[in-house]
């Protein structure tokens, strides 16, 4: 059964957004875990991208990919992504209906809680029991 994470952040600016996607993908990264980044557009896949080489660490290295480009543990998707895995970061405001990830993680914009909620109540639907994790 998959485990469902909430993140409420501090603000909603695309900055921290921004600062905590690179964070968690260097955490999943140096934890040995594979997941998949899950975008609205190529848009926002590409700005990831751009953003996880240049604001992690200097002495890190992600090894990331867009839409399975190349093999990587870390995948930026905005197409279709698998139904099974490891980790998977929703950052739409969809509905995910996959259960097949060991976790999936959801982002609380603090300026649309609601949307939120009704993520949270959709897994609790699913059978699933969301947690609110401290950042």
């Amino acid at each position: 059964m998959s485990e469902v994470w909430f993140y409420l952040l501090p603000d909603a600016s695309a900055q921290t957004q921004q600062a905590f996607i690179v964070k968690f993908c260097e955490t999943a990264y140096r934890r040995g875990r594979r997941a998949v980044i899950f975008c609205n557009n190529a848009q926002e896949a590409t700005q990831l991208d751009n953003a996880i080489w240049e604001e992690s660490k200097p002495e890190s290295f992600i090894p990331h990919s867009i839409n399975h480009q190349c093999t990587a543990p870390l995948q930026l998707i905005y197409d279709d992504f698998p139904n099974e895995g490891d980790i998977l970061l929703n950052l739409t405001a969809q509905r995910l209906t996959v259960t097949g990830y060991q976790r999936i993680v959801e982002i609380v914009n603090p300026e649309n809680r609601e949307a939120s909620r009704d993520r949270w109540r959709h897994y609790q639907q699913l059978g699933l029991t969301p947690e609110l994790k401290p950042i």
